[in-house]
């Protein structure tokens, strides 16, 4: 995994100025598509299950990101951002791991089993819960 500073030369980060609302309004995004996630695991497939837990973890990192001052045009850039704040790296390449079977689901015709969905959201259940701490006021 590539480190952020690679995805700030790279144009893929860009600086802003922190926004707290933004930081704050995408956060509460999360939040709520983990609830819808954890609906869906009764009367949908997996996939979807999956796709929207990974979005509701995407949707933390991002906040993390606006709250310090950062813009990410990558999902990979947000994942590992996230090192910084003291996640640790079996939880990071977890996520990313997600990130390559959304990938697989959205833009290749794949699936996934209902275990890595399961898994999706018990992920983002710990990583939102930490975020939610660092991004207290």
């Amino acid at each position: 995994m590539k480190e952020f500073g690679f995805f700030v030369s790279k144009g893929e980060v860009k600086m802003q100025s922190p926004d707290r609302n933004l930081a704050t309004a995408t956060f509460k995004d999360s939040e709520e598509r983990l609830m819808l996630a954890k609906s869906l695991q009764k009367i949908a497939i997996s996939k979807y299950v999956l796709e929207n837990a990974y979005e509701a973890l995407r949707e933390a990192a991002d906040s993390v990101l606006y709250n310090d001052g950062f813009k990410s045009f990558s999902h990979e850039a947000s994942i590992v951002y996230l090192l910084k704040k003291g996640f640790s790296e079996s939880d990071i390449a977890q996520f990313d791991r997600f990130r390559k079977i959304r990938n697989g689901i959205k833009y290749y015709g794949g699936d996934c089993e209902k275990p890595d969905a399961e898994e999706t959201i018990k992920l983002a259940e710990k990583i939102i819960a930490k975020i939610k701490e660092i991004l207290k006021p």
